[in-house]
């Protein structure tokens, strides 16, 4: 292989690749050459001027790639002249995915359905936070808010069972089973990977439920900066007029902030060397909500009716700012290796309506490196190492010291083989060690007691195409944990294409250890104990999935039916009269549901989206698995419109949660006894719109304009099972990439 020099003779033709609608050149774009007659193959990227050498010496297979576009394959002779009109892939069907096997495969070719949402999609929305983008975009996925963070359900598996990934690397830190989403920056987003069901035969221990791996962004020309800033208005004035003598004043500055997201990057890609370093910082506005009716509670044990007075107290909604940066340094070491370094700072304040003059401090430092050795076309080598240090501190704002009270550090190296066989297999392959560690002072014993625990992992994949229309991908991952022994997890995946239509079958085994929580947590809050237990048994389920895709011309939809089996599934349940919530294994639950997905090109300017998603999680004695709403859904129309100069995008959404019923059960005074009692609670449906009016000029300039919540929905009663939103919120954000603005025409 070789890359192509631009000094070829003058004579040899020019291959020209441009935009098919706007007509202008595409810089970077991908060409590989490939000769009939010698089988050698040739590289080259595109000039700033879309153009590239034709090197071929006889008749060449020409295949041309771009992230956004359709790839396109051609027969080219020596010295020919040639211009390539690349159209948009509407559907994103030629992006390049890797989570669903860790393998990069088109999005089209991968055995298991994978969602994507890149960074065009982010940005023509005016999107600055992962969290909206996963709640709009995904059918079955749910992010709940209140006091102590957000927390996230996917197919009724909770934020547990749900394993998130920065460029395939574990996040340490959690919050209420929850990693940090604030340390999501979704400004140095690339694309987001999405894939339902247990995937613990690739990525282990939590992945029971399913991957969300975040890609970040990367270098691709020579120099780039680009610098942007959202803001929106404020969620609710807590301390109007408040004067700055007065003892309220802190809480003001804490909980007054301006919604705001600043985020700048400067990127290189020089002929050794490659880098990029990424800032964002954010502040979120705190806010309170309150109850508009009263709860009747009928309860259908006992032959009572309490109707409860207007709960005065507010549900309130944290406020915070934080700032970030990352940093990536790529060396090329010769031709076949290649030294990926990283690393990252994260700092973020919490700001609560408690008036104690303290508020929690998270930190979290991270760094790693990737060497990759490409021993030939067919053979491949990558180690690795990842360091993850998140911190937790009760900051005293008076005397202006903290103190850490948490502390969860991961240490994971890896080191992964692949292997090609032919044109049609490939083996991937690996070893890993996971060393977690927990600090915090909500274990029994003592203050800021330390618990730690090691895995050691062996895992291996076979990809097979039989012929072009049958893949099969069958797989198993071996985990060795010091505390629950050996665990074994397979999977099988396979999928045959005829003309438009994709059929796509899977089954896998996951399994989720435990946390050091659950294990050994001994936490006394207000009136009750939450309790774990070192004799818990770690969770697994049997997850089979089947699809069906249909893509032709104008549309793209899909059909998924799944069934997921869980057995000792980590709960938790009251006792000693709710004094203590204690962690137990439940013996088994069955989670199953279809999910709908539709893309449509209804004009040339139009592309209309929709999902939907049933879910049903009943346990064999009748209880609920989640709270997960049984009906999710969502639907998006876009407008599109480009120019030369200039292009505007109109994204109309609505993110829909059906209505939800279950039992709750509470201990009441019933003819001078003290009995459980339970009673049905009836959530009603309610859906949250959003509009987003995106332009974007000279190349270099985005420009958006939006309202969050167009309709002013709030809930009348508010729990985590509702919307937490304050209400209707305009927005405007403007992105600014300096060096398309100053490039030389």
């Amino acid at each position: 292989m070789s890359i192509i020099p631009y000094w070829l003779t003058a004579q040899a033709g020019v291959i020209k690749i441009v935009d098919k609608e706007s007509k202008e050149a595409l810089p970077f774009v991908n060409i590989c050459f490939e000769s009939l007659d010698s089988k050698s193959q040739k590289y080259a990227i595109t000039g700033n001027n879309g153009q590239v050498i034709n090197p071929c010496q006889d008749t060449c297979i020409i295949a041309i790639s771009f992230v956004g576009y359709k790839t396109i394959s051609d027969t080219l002779i020596s010295n020919q002249n040639i211009t390539y009109y690349l159209e948009v892939d509407i559907f994103n069907l030629d992006q390049v995915v890797v989570t669903a096997t860790r393998s990069r495969k088109a999005l089209k070719d991968a055995p298991v359905i994978t969602q994507v949402i890149t960074a065009k999609d982010m940005s023509n929305r005016g999107i600055t936070n992962v969290q909206d983008v996963l709640e709009q975009d995904i059918p079955g996925l749910e992010f709940q808010r209140g006091g102590f963070g957000s927390d996230i359900k996917m197919q009724g598996l909770e934020a547990k069972n749900i394993l998130i990934l920065i460029d395939g690397e574990r996040m340490a830190g959690e919050n209420g089973n929850n990693v940090d989403y604030s340390r999501l920056n979704a400004d140095n987003v690339e694309r987001i990977e999405i894939v339902k069901g247990a995937s613990s035969a690739l990525y282990g221990s939590q992945a029971m439920g399913g991957v969300i791996n975040i890609i970040t962004k990367k270098s691709k020309k020579k120099w780039e900066v680009s610098a942007g800033v959202r803001w929106a208005q404020m969620n609710e004035v807590n301390y109007p007029d408040l004067k700055d003598d007065d003892d309220k004043y802190l809480s003001k500055s804490n909980l007054d902030l301006q919604n705001l997201n600043v985020n700048a990057s400067v990127g290189f890609k020089l002929k050794y060397l490659s880098g990029r370093t990424d800032f964002a910082a954010k502040s979120f506005d705190a806010y309170q909500l309150y109850d508009k009716t009263t709860i009747t509670k009928e309860f259908i044990n006992i032959d009572t009716v309490i109707i409860d007075a207007l709960n005065p107290f507010p549900t309130g909604v944290n406020g915070y700012k934080d700032y970030s940066i990352h940093q990536k340094i790529d060396i090329p070491i010769g031709k076949k290796l290649d030294l990926k370094l990283k690393g990252s700072y994260y700092n973020h304040d919490e700001y609560d309506f408690v008036p104690d003059n303290v508020y929690q401090n998270f930190e979290d430092y991270s760094y790693g490196g990737k060497l990759n050795y490409n021993i030939s076309d067919k053979y491949n080598l990558t180690a690795s190492y990842h360091y993850d240090n998140y911190r937790k501190f009760d900051y005293y704002e008076k005397l202006g010291e903290k103190e850490m009270n948490y502390r969860n550090i991961f240490i994971n190296p890896k080191l992964i083989a692949s292997a090609k066989i032919g044109k049609r297999q490939e083996l991937v392959g690996g070893i890993e060690y996971l060393s977690e560690s927990l600090m915090t002072s909500l274990f029994a014993g003592s203050n800021n007691t330390e618990k730690k625990n090691i895995t050691s992992v062996f895992f291996a994949q076979d990809d097979i195409d039989i012929g072009k229309q049958w893949n099969f991908i069958v797989g198993g991952r071996v985990d060795n944990h010091t505390t629950f022994g050996i665990h074994f997890s397979p999977k099988i995946s396979g999928m045959y294409k005829k003309k438009a239509w994709a059929f796509r079958a899977n089954y896998a085994k996951g399994f989720r250890s435990p946390s050091l929580k659950e294990l050994y947590m001994d936490w006394p809050i207000a009136w009750f104990t939450i309790k774990g237990d070192e004799n818990l048994k770690p969770e697994t389920n049997n997850y089979v999935s089947g699809s069906v895709e249909f893509t032709k011309g104008f549309i793209n939809t899909s059909v998924t039916g799944y069934y997921n089996k869980l057995e000792n599934k980590i709960d938790g349940i009251w006792q000693n009269g709710q004094t203590i919530y204690q962690y137990v294994n439940i013996s088994e639950s069955e989670l199953s549901g279809l999910e709908f997905l539709l893309q449509a090109r209804i004009s040339k300017h139009f592309l209309l989206s929709g999902a939907y998603s049933y879910l049903r999680d009943k346990r064999p004695q009748g209880e609920l698995v989640s709270s997960a709403s049984p009906h999710s859904g969502n639907v998006k129309l876009a407008y599109n419109i480009y120019r030369k100069k200039y292009r505007l995008n109109v994204n109309l959404s609505t993110n829909i949660i059906g209505a939800k019923d279950y039992q709750v059960s509470e201990t009441i005074n019933y003819r001078g006894q003290q009995v459980e009692g339970i009673y049905p609670v009836h959530f009603d449906a309610y859906s949250i719109w959003r509009i987003a009016i995106s332009q974007h000029f000279f190349n270099g300039v985005n420009l958006t304009i939006g309202v969050d919540n167009i309709f002013d929905f709030t809930a009348d009663v508010v729990s985590f099972n509702t919307s937490t939103s304050p209400g209707r919120r305009a927005f405007i954000s403007m992105n600014i990439a300096v060096d398309k603005l100053t490039k030389k025409k």
